[in-house]
């Protein structure tokens, strides 16, 4: 079987891109759209799977010198000292008349009077091409600047960049809010077809319950880890603004501190070789910590998960050779007693299994590599279990007379 059990497949993510998956409604909440859940979703439970409304190539040349470019969108490229915007700009005067209605429809009526930071991006954008035009007048009939504010400006609120260096903004995922504790994570396909597309995956432990709102997360894991002081510090640089999700508000010092202590006592006890009961043991116990005060999916608990499975695969080889009696038979040969063995083999499995399906659900088709590598851990993992089960069954069934 595959490493995941009945989760989605490597195979499986790679092809994702040609459904359309909807398990979440935009509805106005404080004034502002946001994505909440129709129904309760389970952690990995798909929520969306969305082309995006406008995809901006990473190199802007591509719009500025194509053959059929105005030549003197470089000259205003080079006096503007911004080539990025106008090539979102030009991106949008491709696109068909219906779809430049639905992406200005993005810049919804009122915006400015109730999302502040859409307020002051669009204020710079339209005092700065103010600025420009009275110095340099020549330019003023090249382009219809009030579309260029309001493109500059839905990029600037709502676009996020992909790994591949394109910009992009949808529908529906442009409207999902940053948490420092998120119940969802996405990832853009770099393959197939519609380029962009991008999936949304329920990676909170325990799911969510129908109208919760769905929130990801825009900090490094290394950023989440953080006391709040210092969260603010990396993620606003001094700037003054302050993170509004939940669990700033809370604002739990004493927890933001457990996390620090679990997380250094579950690596420092990783890193013990070689690895004996106690250790994993603890480890073990660290980590099912972390996931009551960070109670989602993490590449830093994904990688921990490996590191405790692979430790609990050398214990178990170790009472094998501990053992001085081997017979042929496994179970006799072990040095734990079937039930322990069973018991250890079933965690192991869990480990990588649990952790294959975080990392694909946090890094999608990247991740690929990584299941194929884990792959050949689980395999050997899973022949035992299964060896072992069926021996628990055949013992307990009674002989025949």
């Amino acid at each position: 079987p595959a490493l995941g059990g009945a989760g989605p497949s490597a195979a499986s993510v790679q092809g994702a891109g040609s459904d359309t998956v909807l398990r979440g409604e935009l509805i106005e909440r404080n004034g502002r759209p946001t994505l909440v859940a129709v129904r309760r979703m389970r952690w990995g439970t798909q929520v969306l799977s969305e082309r995006p409304l406008l995809l901006v190539e990473a190199d802007p040349d591509c719009y500025l010198k194509a053959s059929d470019a105005d030549p003197r969108l470089l000259e205003l490229a080079e006096a503007l000292g911004d080539k990025s915007r106008l090539a979102a700009y030009v991106a949008f005067k491709q696109m068909h008349e219906r779809k430049q209605k639905e992406f200005l429809a993005l810049w919804k009526e009122g915006i400015v009077d109730s999302d502040p930071l859409a307020a002051r991006i669009h204020e710079q954008n339209r005092r700065g091409v103010d600025a420009f035009l009275a110095d340099r007048p020549e330019f003023s009939r090249l382009l219809y600047w009030h579309h260029f504010v309001m493109v500059a400006s839905i990029f600037g609120r709502f676009g996020s960049r992909n790994p591949d260096g394109t910009r992009s903004v949808y529908e529906f995922c442009s409207h999902v809010r940053h948490s420092c504790r998120p119940n969802a994570a996405w990832f853009t396909l770099r393959k197939g077809f519609p380029k962009g597309r991008r999936l949304l995956h329920i990676i909170a432990i325990d799911g969510i319950p129908k109208g919760e709102e769905i929130t990801v997360t825009e900090a490094s894991e290394a950023v989440l880890v953080l006391p709040k002081p210092e969260r603010a510090l990396k993620m606003f640089k001094g700037s003054g603004d302050t993170c509004e999700c939940r669990r700033c508000m809370e604002g739990d010092a004493k927890q933001d501190e457990r996390i620090q202590v679990a997380l250094a006592r579950m690596q420092a006890l990783l890193a013990v070789g070689p690895p004996t009961d106690e250790s994993t043991k603890e480890a073990l116990q660290c980590l099912k910590e972390l996931d009551k005060m960070l109670p989602f999916s993490m590449q830093i608990k994904a990688k921990s998960k490996v590191l405790l499975a692979s430790a609990f695969g050398v214990l178990s080889q170790r009472a094998a050779w501990q053992e001085e009696n081997i017979g042929a038979n496994i179970i006799q040969w072990t040095g734990l007693d079937a039930e322990a063995q069973e018991r250890r083999l079933k965690d192991t499995k869990k480990l990588y299994e649990t952790a294959a399906k975080d990392f694909e659900y946090l890094l999608g088709q990247d991740a690929v590599g990584i299941l194929q590598r884990l792959e050949a851990g689980y395999q050997p993992v899973h022949d035992q279990h299964k060896m072992l089960s069926k021996y628990a069954r055949e013992k307990e069934q009674p002989s025949a007379p």
